[in-house]
């Protein structure tokens, strides 16, 4: 699936339970198997259905942009409501800056020129502590650390699944 063939979903009345509320998401994965070296987090509200669907149409010409970046990982991005969100992960934040010049500069133009969604927050973040990443052998059930994308299993020789990416 690319980002072309975006699935518009809907749900029939907003699902809550207690404090919890439930929408959707989106993964898009760039194939780009390096550990992340800054991770986005950003969230904008809408104030109508309108606000959403605008956002999404600068969100989906976005990860267009994104995915010709070769220093970008993925996004996971949503819907709840009127609030939108999304998690992006690239290798350095040079390679995020350079995707951000793209399609994104002109819906922040718009975002600051005009009448244009309720509220939006934006931050940049680097990690403490990378963990490592794990595949359990199909053969022995080992679990192994693949952070060198290693191909064989370490307990009996069989060869791994491939490694995920990290992000």
């Amino acid at each position: 699936m690319s980002p072309d063939d975006f699935v518009a979903l809907a749900l029939a009345e907003p699902i809550e339970s207690g404090p919890a509320r439930y929408g959707y998401a989106m993964r898009v994965a760039s194939g780009n198997p390096r550990p992340p070296g800054v991770i986005a987090l950003t969230w904008i509200a809408g104030r109508h259905e309108r606000d959403r669907e605008r956002i999404r149409a600068h969100s989906k010409q976005n990860v267009k942009d994104f995915l010709e970046e070769p220093g970008f990982i993925s996004i996971v991005t949503g819907f709840i409501g009127l609030r939108g969100f999304t998690v992006t992960a690239w290798e350095d934040e040079a390679s995020m800056k350079r995707a951000l010049a793209g399609h994104h500069a002109e819906a922040m133009r718009e975002l600051f020129a005009g009448d244009f969604v309720a509220s939006v927050w934006t931050s940049v973040w680097t990690a403490q502590r990378m963990n490592r990443l794990w595949v359990r052998c199909t053969s022995c059930g080992s679990l192994e650390d693949v952070d060198d994308d290693h191909r064989a299993c370490t307990k009996c020789d069989a060869t791994l699944p491939e490694r995920p990416a990290f992000w």
